[in-house]
């Protein structure tokens, strides 16, 4: 077993024994204030994945969503404890119990609005500790699906939720058309690879820079596009001008280079550089890759 299992085993062994380890008053997962006792759970329920099933379909059992939240620190505490638990529960317990908080959380509309906000902090934004489109959606259908919600109010999370919804993974990813660096265009159907990069980056991104050059330097990749095991697409996400081209010309030579300035509009792209991967189908296969995270992969 190597390192990294080795600790997630014995984070998996953790968290097993989490609520028999944290009834104190007043602490949290996080060693923070939390605003309840967390549910025990009974020693007949053995595997993790039940034992997590039955905390978050008793986490708020005795709490009341009607009153005012008056330290909304603590409470953001709490739920980020709540979402730590997901997981390792099953999907479809987890979605029920997200669409029964919120459903009890409209008896107020201020403490409503704070969870949304509180879950976009949690499982959306870039510096998020767990990104999840599949636990974020029902937070956001539960925001779409609320009468009491101004269409002005549900603006955000609209957009957010059209975003997430059109580049899931195991979707088709959106067909787009790349102003190429020598002037020509070429659209994403017409690019052919048993294995599709897509990194997306901006001219004025230092991060991005950096990662051209890390990527353009990786021997592994380098090899693996020679080979055709790897077809990468450098998606510049601005405007196509003389003046990009020009600099484009000199990035790695066996790299696809285009520009277009609509692409955050299709596209997912909460980091920058971006990294999709796309089978030979153009299914996505996982998103929002940073350079670090694909050349660990590659090695």
């Amino acid at each position: 077993m190597n390192v990294f299992r080795r600790l997630l085993s014995i984070q998996v062994f953790l968290l097993s024994l989490l609520p028999s380890v944290t009834s104190a008053q007043g602490v949290s997962i996080a060693g923070q204030q939390r605003l309840f006792d967390y549910p025990v759970v009974p020693d007949t329920i053995i595997s993790l994945e039940n034992r997590t099933n039955y905390i978050i379909q008793n986490f708020w059992e005795n709490y009341d969503f009607s009153a005012p939240i008056r330290d909304e620190r603590v409470f953001e505490a709490t739920f980020r404890d709540y979402v730590n638990f997901f997981k390792y529960a099953h999907k479809t317990i987890v979605v029920s119990c997200i669409k029964d908080m919120m459903r009890r959380a409209q008896s107020n509309k201020s403490n409503f609005m704070l969870i949304a906000e509180i879950a976009e902090r949690a499982l959306y934004a870039p510096g998020a500790e767990y990104w999840s489109d599949e636990v974020y959606i029902p937070f956001l259908e539960s925001v779409m699906d609320n009468n009491m919600l101004k269409k002005s109010e549900k603006e955000r999370y609209k957009y957010q939720l059209e975003l997430l919804e059109n580049n899931l993974m195991g979707n088709k990813a959106q067909d787009f058309e790349l102003h190429l660096a020598d002037g020509s265009k070429k659209k994403l159907s017409d690019i052919d690879g048993k294995m599709i990069f897509l990194f997306f980056n901006d001219e004025e991104c230092e991060d991005c820079t950096i990662g051209r050059l890390r990527l353009s330097t990786d021997v592994k990749l380098n090899r693996m596009i020679d080979a055709g095991e790897v077809t990468f697409v450098c998606v510049y996400m601005g405007k196509y001008t003389d003046e990009w081209a020009e600099k484009a010309r000199n990035y790695s030579k066996n790299w696809i280079i285009g520009a277009n300035d609509e692409i955050v509009e299709k596209y997912d792209l909460r980091i920058q550089p971006s990294i999709y991967i796309l089978d030979d189908k153009k299914i996505i296969i996982d998103k929002n890759i940073n350079v670090e995270g694909i050349k660990l992969l590659l090695n």
